[in-house]
């Protein structure tokens, strides 16, 4: 049994099907001495926790594996499960039906041992089979690589909005009481993660696609409930009422209110059952268009569809 555990790969999982095999393979992989898995089954009802059973009976290192047991409470809910029983000095989450690509494990180690960086960032694969993942192309968050410091990297990651939790490694005692927002089951990475950015101090970019992401129509990114959309309209009032991320530099703070004013008027033109956007709040993303108009890095097009709302979304006649 390993003394030591450098990193503590948090695996939620809920009816994952099929896919579940293909990632605990290449998990098995990547459990090299100083790694544990720590395995969340979040009350599923099909055969999920079996296989889960049944590969780490089989595992060639069983003893790198925590597997713990809940009732279903959601995905966020299942990641803070896993960081509190985590024993690592450094956090990572894996989605259960992705896969971790080679070297994945050896990269993250080396720059733990070598840099002890507060946060560490990875590239990626998308892909629908695994057939696909030999020519997917690699994705990366940024053009930054190698050791940075926070504050010049967190601004670029603001403007880019991919918020990707899977992607990103965070020093546990660096930042001790980071956790997802509970009874959220869509964006949660993003109200949660510029949490990391707005402690770390220093960050190290992997310039290399270690994580395979698959694309999916049963993906949650693909399907809103009207509870989600109600809890980021809440997440975005506490924004513009500086109660959440309040200490965030306000520069990022209006650019993460920016991004999320476009998301918000999208899934009120894609949901099926809309909710009247409010002409208060029309006001609102107009207003973050115009001040945002002139800072580089933004989308043209959401400037553009921010400031004239009504190309997107057209409110009921009765508000």
């Amino acid at each position: 049994m390993d003394q030591t555990i450098s990193l503590s790969l948090i695996v939620p999982f809920y009816n994952v099907g099929e896919n579940f095999v293909p990632l605990l393979a290449s998990l098995e992989q990547q459990l090299l001495p100083g790694v544990e898995a720590v395995l969340i089954c979040d009350g599923a009802t099909d055969d999920s926790l079996a296989i889960a059973q049944q590969h780490i009976a089989a595992s060639q290192a069983p003893f790198r594996y925590q597997l713990i047991v809940q009732a279903n409470a959601g995905v966020s809910a299942a990641r803070n499960s896993g960081i509190q029983h985590a024993r690592g000095q450094y956090i990572g989450f894996v989605d259960a039906d992705d896969v971790l690509l080679d070297d994945y494990s050896e990269n993250v180690l080396g720059v733990i041992s070598k840099h002890q960086p507060d946060l560490i960032e990875i590239g990626y694969k998308r892909f629908r089979s695994l057939a696909d993942l030999p020519h997917s192309k690699a994705r990366y968050l940024h053009r930054y690589s190698g050791l940075q410091p926070c504050r010049q990297v967190a601004l670029t990651v603001f403007k880019a909005n991919r918020w990707f939790s899977v992607l990103r490694f965070y020093r546990k005692d660096k930042i001790p009481h980071f956790a997802f927002p509970l009874g959220v089951g869509f964006c949660e990475d993003l109200i949660a993660i510029p949490a990391l950015y707005q402690y770390a101090q220093t960050v190290f970019c992997i310039k290399k696609p270690l994580y395979g992401y698959r694309e999916h129509a049963a993906s949650a990114t693909f399907n809103v409930k009207p509870a989600s959309l109600q809890a980021l309209k809440s997440f975005s009032s506490e924004l513009a009422n500086q109660q959440h991320y309040a200490a965030l530099p306000s520069q990022w703070c209006g650019i993460l209110q920016f991004n999320l004013a476009y998301l918000l008027l999208k899934l009120h033109k894609t949901t099926q059952q809309q909710e009247a956007l409010s002409p208060a709040f029309l006001g609102y993303i107009r207003k973050l268009a115009l001040t945002h108009w002139l800072t580089p890095g933004l989308s043209i097009r959401k400037k553009w569809r921010l400031t004239f709302p009504g190309s997107v979304y057209r409110p009921n006649k009765s508000e």
